[in-house]
């Protein structure tokens, strides 16, 4: 409970008070049990001394705490509902503000449906605690408290057989606990990697229809799903035995109640309306503290979801600078930089420089490190080892808006929003306007395919740009950050999804973009970089050549070898196509 209300951020004062008026509504909830017993001691006397008019004020004093327990209690419950629901929104929104913050080695780490279920199915749990669960827990605690006062009061032979009952239930309840800790991590776990693996099937969907590995064929969704059906089944079937045991003892101290009532009745003890009025009123001890053991039971399943999100707040964003600075030119330097994923090296002390309003590619075999170089540009990551700077200064000197207000990036995997087209180029810049997206269009040569739809620039994309081709989207990301007009411009492989007609239009539209500009670009296709001012041969984390296309050439090394083996590819062809040419 203590978890979940760390994870709440905002104002918990409106929870507090919510609490406070519940108090109020239990107390009053509690009233007409110790009327009813006033009722039933006048009922029992003779007829003779039975006094009408005091049962119709018994009636009444009945009456009346719950017409406004009725109005206390539907006030309980609206305010309630608001708080936590307003509480949560502001805790999702905090909770995505901190996740904006952290590095991307964050999300390397875990899987995307481990993520979307901390936001959704997590938060969800977190926000049911305050918005059912807190109250309804408070309520069985506080009665059976103000009803075991009463019976102190009356008896304390059986009020205090009551407690013991309720003591005796409790190691139960404990055990419960306990199980659903254990058994609840294990049904989380599953239920993420499932969301993980439905997230793989639906996007891979192509590709599974392809070799024909849909629906039960897709193994590795098929193992999770039955394994989460089984951690399901663990979790309610182990936590339940406990349970069951703690409400059966409680049930087992009612029997035990009206034996030892009838025997002291026997003995000349207690009177008829006092076993009377534990028998009837002293069922409503127990029966919240039954529902206590269901309440608290999900309440600490929940707090695990409060776990994960609480664990996500405790990690560290990226760190800002004490004394921000903000650079004035935007050349770009790596100063033995040195920087790997978790054990993995991938930049060993790497020195380059990339100088202001020119044109540096980055080029080598796959896996050698050059989307590493233009991911650390940005500080998705920091370095391990040397320092970056900007303009002479360190990035880790800049404050995070101000680099990324520095930098517009065109990525490989171009990702694009479920909105339409306009509000996908505008995310470039939130203020322009329809004459500048429009303008940044054509540039991007997407204008006239964007006209031909159905609603034009008002066309809904679907998720990540699923409704349009690979060019398409590549184009509509290269409008965007033309948009923006960032000073750098990093491009990872922004035309590798063009065909040669579109890949001439949006180089030119390229170097219309640059001349005032630093861009960095990666490249596979050598011949798109032929015209920069320098070209960096990135090969197993170093820089293995710097120089021009020509002299690089003339080196006659790995850039030479790279350039000659595409030339040769350039003019492949399928043997039986060649053979059946030849006989023509």
């Amino acid at each position: 409970m203590l978890k979940s209300i760390r994870v709440i951020a905002g104002d918990m004062r409106n929870i507090y008070f919510t609490t406070f008026l519940n108090a109020i509504h239990l107390i009053l909830k509690g009233v007409p049990f110790g009327i009813l017993f006033l009722v039933i001691l006048e009922l029992l006397k003779p007829k003779s001394e039975l006094d009408i008019s005091r049962l119709v004020l018994l009636f009444a004093g009945m009456a009346i705490p719950m017409l406004i327990n009725l109005f206390l209690a539907i006030k309980v419950h609206v305010r309630a509902y608001i708080s936590s629901y307003n509480l949560s929104t502001e805790t999702r929104l905090s909770l995505g503000d901190h996740l904006r913050k952290l590095s991307l080695g964050f999300f390397k780490k875990r899987d995307p449906g481990d993520i979307s279920a901390l936001l959704l199915q997590d938060m969800a749990k977190v926000e049911l605690v305050f918005s059912h669960f807190f109250i309804d827990a408070i309520a069985c605690i506080i009665l059976p408290l103000m009803m075991a006062g009463f019976f102190f009061m009356v008896d304390w032979r059986m009020a205090l057989l009551m407690i013991l009952s309720v003591i005796l239930a409790l190691p139960a309840l404990w055990g419960a606990q306990k199980i659903v800790v254990y058994f609840g991590k294990k049904h989380v776990a599953s239920r993420n990697l499932t969301s993980s693996r439905l997230l793989e099937y639906l996007g891979g969907i192509k590709v599974l229809m392809a070799f024909n590995l849909t629906g039960k064929n897709f193994k590795r969704l098929d193992r999770i799903m039955r394994k989460l059906c089984n951690d399901s089944i663990k979790l309610e079937a182990a936590t339940g035995i406990p349970v069951l045991v703690y409400m059966t003892i409680l049930d087992l101290g009612f029997i035990s109640l009206l034996v030892f009532g009838v025997h002291l009745l026997l003995q000349g003890e207690i009177s008829i309306p006092i076993l009377l009025m534990f028998l009837v009123i002293g069922y409503k001890f127990f029966e919240p503290l039954i529902n206590f053991g269901v309440f608290i039971s999900e309440i600490r399943y929940m707090n695990i979801a409060a776990n994960r999100i609480t664990d996500v707040l405790d990690t560290p964003p990226l760190k800002e600078p004490d004394t921000p600075r903000h650079p004035k030119t935007f050349d770009i330097e790596f100063h033995n930089v040195s920087f790997g994923y978790t054990n993995t090296r991938v930049l060993k002390n790497v020195t380059a420089q990339f100088p202001e309003n020119s044109i540096t590619a980055l080029v080598g075999p796959s896996g050698s490190g050059k989307t590493t170089i233009t991911s650390l540009i940005p500080r998705f990551w920091d370095v391990d080892e040397g320092s970056i700077t900007i303009g002479g200064i360190d990035i880790r000197k800049i404050p995070t808006e101000a680099l990324n207000g520095l930098l517009s990036v065109v990525f490989q995997d171009v990702y694009l929003f479920q909105d339409s087209i306009f509000n996908n180029i505008r995310v470039g810049k939130k203020s322009a306007s329809k004459e500048e997206v429009i303008l940044a269009a054509k540039t991007a040569q997407c204008h006239e395919f964007i006209q031909q739809m159905e609603n034009g620039y008002d066309t809904i994309v679907g998720e990540g740009g699923s409704t349009l081709s690979g060019g398409e989207k590549q184009r509509i990301s290269i409008a965007r950050a033309l948009l923006k007009d960032a000073p750098i411009v990093l491009l990872d492989e922004a035309t590798a999804s063009l065909d040669p007609e579109n890949e001439l239009l949006i180089q030119q539209a390229i170097g219309e973009m640059v001349k005032s500009k630093t861009l960095i670009v990666i490249a596979h296709r050598l011949k798109t970089i032929a015209q920069a001012d320098q070209i960096l041969v990135i090969n197993q984390g170093t820089v293995a050549e710097k120089g021009t296309h020509e002299a690089l050439l003339s080196n006659d090394q790995l850039y030479a070898r790279l350039w000659n083996e595409q030339q040769k590819a350039g003019g492949w062809k399928f043997k039986a196509l060649e053979k059946a040419s030849s006989h023509k």
